[in-house]
């Protein structure tokens, strides 16, 4: 009897026989919300303001102006240099910019006068692909 007690045990513990493992999480919320990348007409709607500042000439700044209905969260951005070499740099940690709002973040090892262009990497969050960003934590929001 113990043996089988220990068996039963093992198996609610590490998994089942096909090897899926049982897991509860009392804290998880159900969202019918997933993140999205952003599609192009999308990045449009966020404004971005780039420079250095005379203090971080290593140190490209970046402010980011949210004009979409929902919340982003950006990673980072590709940057490509006057040399033709591309970099990607992340946000640390990644810039989080709520619905018609503006908030500034920093890309490390980006001198003054070396970079061509660039691109952000922005996502939102949605009920479907091709749906409009929404706010999951939004009281009106299951």
């Amino acid at each position: 009897m113990k043996n089988a007690c220990v068996c039963v045990a093992s198996l609610l513990l590490l998994g089942t026989p096909s090897g899926t493992l049982l897991a509860w999480n009392p804290f998880e919320r159900k969202s019918s919300f997933h993140e999205v990348a952003l599609r192009d007409a999308e990045l449009a709607s966020i404004a971005v303001s780039a420079g250095w500042s005379a203090q971080a000439g290593e140190t490209l700044l970046l402010e980011l102006h949210n004009k979409l209905p929902g919340p982003v969260l950006c990673a980072g951005a590709t940057v490509r240099l006057l040399s033709g070499k591309v970099m990607n740099k992340s946000f640390s940690p990644k810039l989080y910019v709520p619905a018609m709002a503006a908030r500034q973040g920093g890309l490390a090892g980006v001198a003054k006068g070396q970079m061509k262009d660039y691109s952000i990497q922005c996502a939102c969050w949605k009920r479907s692909d091709t749906g409009p960003c929404e706010n999951p934590l939004a009281p009106s929001n299951p």
